[in-house]
């Protein structure tokens, strides 16, 4: 390669070689355990005196590829009303 330079020519020869080798190993060891003890005591007592709602859902899809999904909300406002809604869908193809 040659470069011009005030009348003067300068020759330059060079080359770059490069070689790279990177190792990385991982190594994880874990052992997990896990106890749970729940004791749950719950005691409902409600007198209701005026109207009542009651509900039950069943949906059933069949399908070899199959998908669920239910959202529900619940609101209270104390002595004056309560409301749930439930929305979703079950489907299979």
């Amino acid at each position: 390669m040659t470069y011009h330079h005030n009348n003067d020519d300068v020759n330059l020869d060079a080359s770059y070689d490069f070689t790279s080798t990177i190792d990385i190993e991982f190594n994880l060891d874990s052992d997990i355990s896990f106890n749970l003890d729940v004791e749950k005591d719950i005691c409902v007592d409600v007198n209701i005196d005026g109207n009542e709602v009651s509900f039950a859902i069943d949906l059933q899809a069949y399908g070899s590829d199959t998908s669920v999904d239910l959202n529900i909300v619940a609101a209270v406002m104390e002595g004056e009303w309560s409301s749930i809604t439930a929305t979703g869908y079950a489907a299979a193809a």
